[in-house]
């Protein structure tokens, strides 16, 4: 259990960064489509369906998923202990 937890620990850290790298590297990109008609409705597509609208969604997802993976570790590592800590009591 303690090595599944450590796992998922790795996991959320790893894509944490991976998010926060390609987070930068998009910023620093600005906005190469432009701001032209063509360029504008790339970007927003309408709806919030354009690239802007669905990169958020994205984004938002993914670090969702971070968070879940450490919430598992945080979990598994904590039922670890109590059931340590049972086993230990009992003898």
């Amino acid at each position: 259990m303690r090595a599944a937890a450590a796992h998922l620990a790795a996991t959320s850290s790893n894509l944490g960064e991976v998010l926060s790298s390609l987070e930068s590297s998009l910023a620093g990109e600005g906005a190469p489509w432009g701001d032209d008609e063509p360029g504008t409705q790339f970007a927003t597509g309408g709806a919030g369906g354009g690239y802007l609208g669905q990169k958020q969604g994205v984004s938002e997802a993914i670090s969702a998923k971070v968070d879940l993976l450490t919430t598992y570790s945080e979990g598994l590592r904590n039922t670890a202990d109590n059931l340590e800590g049972g086993d230990t009591a009992g003898t």
